[in-house]
């Protein structure tokens, strides 16, 4: 059902725009590198921290926008790998892959000479392994979260001279359906969680720079905050026989990233 959800959203710009003559669409093709500074933390109480994990984590960017007159959408993939500290009950570290696509629209709703402000709206899903090592004294565990989140928010552009663009995006994010699937790599059987939906916010500077006609680079710092909240308390089983309860404490996350890419805009002719 996700994968088919994912296919249908993908069409959504072709089917706003599949009427429009291409000179007219203006589309952009990007790819970039990307490092995120990534801060998770679980809570036991308020505001007691059960564990903490925190490192960089580079990754990759890359997505298609189509503009035409005053309306916009547009589409992106990012998604990081690696390492960071575990610091809780023990100390270890902890093997992060995060997927994250999304996709958005919005229209213009003023502009004055340089300047423009919009609204934009969007939806987007976001996969994330979460795989704990092993200790001398703690079995290590695998946590896979997923969840769908809607957007909400306003776009500012700037044209800072003939070559320079400089773009600001301020979203609130709120997360639809979130679940946790662990597996515990014991003994015990594994077990999925639904978490408790919340509200989040995404922040996204853009600068991009004209190196020719149709190729630009840019750089775009950015801030996303995530908070998933507790699960209800589930049983916990070997092989089929309750031997305890598990539960999934609410969670924060920041993270801090800053991507550098380039743009190409074909020509039509």
């Amino acid at each position: 059902m996700k994968t088919g959800m994912l296919w249908l959203l993908l069409l959504i710009p072709c089917t706003l725009f599949a009427a429009v003559p291409p000179d007219a669409l203006h589309p952009t093709v990007w790819l970039g590198a990307s490092l995120l500074d990534f801060d998770y933390e679980e809570y036991t109480g308020n505001p007691a921290t059960a564990n903490r994990e925190k490192g960089t984590l580079p990754g990759l960017t890359t997505g298609l926008s189509v503009r035409q007159d005053h309306w916009f959408a547009e589409t992106g993939i990012n998604a990081w790998s690696g390492n960071v500290d575990y610091h809780g009950p023990v100390e270890t570290r902890t093997r992060e892959q995060i997927v994250d696509w999304n996709i958005l629209a919005g229209r213009e709703i003023y502009r004055r000479d340089r300047g423009a402000i919009g609204l934009l709206a969007g939806l987007g899903y976001r996969n994330w392994e979460r795989d704990i090592h092993s200790t001398a004294t703690a079995s290590g565990l695998l946590e896979t979260y997923d969840w769908w989140y809607g957007m909400l928010g306003l776009r500012g552009e700037y044209d800072i001279n003939a070559r320079t663009r400089l773009r600001a995006d301020v979203c609130l994010t709120r997360t639809i359906n979130p679940e946790i699937k662990v597996d515990f790599e014991s003994n015990f059987d594994d077990v999925k969680l639904d978490l408790g939906e919340k509200t989040g916010s995404r922040v996204r500077l853009f600068l991009d720079h004209e190196l020719g006609e149709t190729v630009r680079v840019w750089l775009s710092p950015w801030y996303e905050f995530w908070e998933l909240g507790r699960s209800a308390t589930r049983d916990l089983t070997r092989n089929g026989s309750v031997i305890g309860t598990v539960v999934e404490p609410r969670s924060k996350t920041g993270n801090y990233g800053i991507d550098l890419g380039i743009s190409w805009t074909p020509e039509f002719h």
